[in-house]
């Protein structure tokens, strides 16, 4: 399957809020209203903040990511409900697929497709200093691999508690 990658939109917001309820434990899911907040927090801060992959054929969202901004250097609790516009380090809190496309590699190629598009921003915002100076996030063990893969490092435990199970900090340096 070919993919686009575009910004999320608010029309996108049932079909992304579909996706991260079949992909986390409902204590960790995002609200819909949490992800109505992270689209409009992207659509003032940068659109690249919450990206969707769509099937080329028929624009249909087959994965997305969102973010917050923080001035933090990890993913923190306050991080999960609080956007720092001036922040410069992405807290990527969902990477989630469709159901009827995963292991297709479609996350791996969304995340390396937004990193390259954060390194290009970067670099023309380079007489100002850099816009974002890092990626930060929390993995379940089992995912570590796929961030390892696309340039993130494994940190250790987080001292993060959301859900029943503990998470992995893990960051990728701009």
């Amino acid at each position: 399957m070919k993919l686009i990658y575009t910004p999320a939109t608010l029309d996108d917001l049932d079909i992304i809020h579909q996706y991260e309820k079949v992909s986390y434990h409902p204590d960790e899911a995002a609200s819909k209203e949490q992800l109505e907040k992270r689209i409009i927090y992207a659509s003032e801060s940068g659109p690249e903040l919450f990206t969707v992959a769509r099937n080329k054929n028929d624009q249909q969202v087959v994965a997305f990511l969102c973010t917050t901004l923080s001035n933090a250097d990890f993913v923190i609790e306050e991080s999960m409900s609080v956007h720092e516009p001036t922040g410069k380090t992405i807290c990527l809190h969902s990477v989630c697929v469709s159901p009827d496309h995963r292991q297709q590699g479609i996350a791996r190629k969304l995340l390396s497709k937004w990193i390259e598009q954060l390194r290009y921003i970067n670099s023309v915002n380079n007489r100002h200093g850099k816009k974002y100076n890092r990626i930060a996030l929390l993995s379940r063990p089992m995912l570590v691999g796929l961030y390892e893969r696309v340039g993130f490092k494994k940190i250790g435990i987080s001292k993060v508690v959301h859900g029943p199970d503990p998470w992995i900090d893990c960051i990728l340096d701009l």
